[in-house]
């Protein structure tokens, strides 16, 4: 009996975008920290690493654009997902192939399991006969 192929190959899974891609919210904690933070209106000219200097709310969007900037790189990494643009209806009749495809697949290997334990089984029945 031959081995029914699905119609429609698997397409090739393009990879995941890499966590970092989609991870904002320490720079933006760190930046609304900033924004927090009293401002005595001294300025630091070179802050240490570990120092986090104030930021008042008029240079807040200059100070985001490196977060903007990450929003909108992971909109696109997520806007590029397989499937992303398909509708609800779409998806589930996708899924209902998919789960037909696992029923097929499944009675293939309880056919495959079932001649097994036959083959065995008569192995058993002739070995005990010694047969050979």
């Amino acid at each position: 009996m031959p081995i029914a192929t699905t119609p429609n190959p698997p397409q090739t899974a393009r990879p995941l975008p890499p966590p970092q891609t989609f991870d904002i919210l320490p720079p933006l904690h760190a930046l609304l920290s900033r924004l927090l933070l009293p401002n005595n209106g001294a300025e630091i000219s070179t802050p240490s690493p570990d120092t986090i200097t104030p930021i008042s709310p008029k240079d807040l969007a200059t100070a985001a654009s490196s977060i903007t900037a990450k929003i909108q790189k992971a909109g696109v990494a997520v806007r590029e997902l397989p499937g992303v643009e398909m509708g609800i209806e779409e998806q589930e009749a996708v899924i209902r192939e998919l789960e037909g495809e696992v029923r097929r697949l499944r009675g293939v290997w309880e056919g495959i399991a079932r001649g097994a334990r036959e083959g065995m089984r008569r192995l058993g029945e002739e070995g005990g006969r010694g047969g050979c």
